[in-house]
């Protein structure tokens, strides 16, 4: 079996085993001993979708027809956060939205347009972290920013300007989590932090 053939196997399993550990507490036929560590399998459920799409990037042909359903499944990663629909698929929503970034990321061929949109995104998340208006948004404002930072680290074609805004990015949060003035730029140094650190690792790796 060569190793693309290997690796589209994989593929498969960690999509398998993925949907399975991020819908476990849905599942009636589920023992209880499972059940009562779904929060564990959701974690490993984010690894293993992670990996998945990283696999599905570099060993599938039909990078066009990919990146389509990639991008349909960040639109329904998007519908999952913002829409209403059961709290199982609310909950999942992250987890869909990180693995089809990566996806979308690696296939698309439009990268002038998705670059675009992806820095649109990360404004987005930012706007929502610190806008006093809607406070229900505040706590999706990470969900944008991870796919929106995945997305442009791995598009944008200038990979040292990219690295330098992800620092930049790490700068503030340090900044904000450090700092004793401000309790909202505190609360949301976090945030700011990890979306500056996944991006610079996408945009080291790439």
């Amino acid at each position: 079996m060569g190793k693309e053939k290997r690796n589209q196997g994989l593929a498969i399993g960690f999509l398998v085993l993925g949907i399975i550990f991020l819908y476990v507490d849905g599942i009636s036929l589920v023992p209880s001993v499972i059940a009562q560590n779904a929060v564990l399998l959701k974690g490993i459920a984010l690894v293993l979708l992670s990996i998945t799409a990283i696999l599905v990037g570099t060993s599938f042909e039909g990078k066009q027809r990919i990146a389509l359903i990639s991008g349909i499944g960040l639109v329904i990663g998007l519908g999952f956060l913002y829409l209403p629909v059961p709290s199982i698929l609310r909950g999942s929503a992250f987890h869909i939205l990180f693995a089809f970034a990566i996806a979308f990321g690696m296939t698309t061929g439009t990268n002038r347009a998705v670059t675009v949109g992806s820095a649109l995104l990360v404004c987005i998340g930012i706007f929502f972290l610190y806008q006093p208006f809607f406070p229900s948004l505040n706590g999706t404002a990470l969900h944008l920013l991870l796919p929106g930072i995945i997305v442009f680290s791995i598009v944008f074609s200038q990979k040292t300007l990219c690295e330098r805004i992800s620092i930049g990015l790490i700068a503030i949060g340090l900044i904000a989590l450090c700092q004793p003035f401000l309790m909202l730029f505190y609360q949301t140094g976090f945030q700011l932090l990890l979306a500056g650190l996944t991006g610079f690792i996408v945009a080291a790796h790439r």
